[in-house]
């Protein structure tokens, strides 16, 4: 990669966020048109039982001390532990696709800092080189673009390199976010310059790729620059 100049580019996070709406539910994440926020994740509730003494319960235990042997008791059916699992599960996936596409860390496009990607193709030794290469590419802004306008973020890849890379991410991210979630937010990454991607996604991209078929078997994406990392 080459640089020699920092040029700054769009400020801020990808509005990818815009289309990503997950809400936790009996059954799997869904996505819809709108801000992925935590105020998303809701549990569904029984509509035929009243609230007693305006208290609301948040238990299932809760509900039932509540009504006590009122006839709304018998309407009560205590979830299985599969439809509790699922929500649970779709919850924990509302919530990570949150971190990367909203939260304060991944919305921080300037510094150099540990890497927000943690999975499978992190390792310490790739983390090492990344923090070099960040630092000799875009001295840690995440939302530069080289004067060449060739290449983009933190660490200056290419409109192609960017594009495999979100093929690259896609089998791991289904499991961490949904497969739904996982499509809809690489898919809006592929058409985005990645100097517009959050710093979670630079970051995967970057550990992705250097290690796709071992630990640094793509360093030569980054062999170049003012000095060697």
């Amino acid at each position: 990669m080459t640089k020699s100049r920092i040029v700054r580019g769009a400020k801020g996070v990808s509005a990818v966020a815009a289309g990503v709406l997950l809400t936790a539910s009996v059954g799997t994440a869904v996505a819809a048109p709108a801000p992925v926020t935590s105020d998303a994740l809701e549990v569904a509730t029984p509509a035929d039982v009243a609230p007693v003494a305006m208290v609301q319960p948040t238990l299932w235990r809760d509900s039932v001390a509540l009504v006590g042997n009122a006839p709304a008791a018998a309407s009560l059916v205590r979830p299985s532990r599969g439809v509790t699992a699922r929500q649970a599960q779709a919850a924990a996936l509302a919530k990570f696709t949150v971190f990367t596409m909203n939260s304060p860390d991944t919305k921080d496009m300037r510094g150099i800092e540990p890497s927000l990607y943690r999975g499978a193709f992190y390792n310490k030794t790739s983390e090492v080189k990344r923090l070099c290469v960040v630092e000799r590419e875009s001295e840690g802004h995440y939302d530069v673009v080289s004067p060449s306008g060739s290449y983009f973020g933190a660490y200056q890849v290419s409109r192609p390199l960017a594009q495999g890379a979100t093929w690259m991410m896609l089998k791991e991210h289904k499991k961490l976010m949904g497969e739904t979630a996982a499509k809809k937010v690489l898919a809006h990454l592929r058409v985005t310059p990645m100097n517009k991607w959050p710093r979670y996604w630079q970051d995967a991209a970057f550990h992705t790729v250097i290690n796709w078929d071992h630990t640094l078997s793509g360093a030569a994406h980054w062999a170049g620059g003012r000095w060697h990392c």
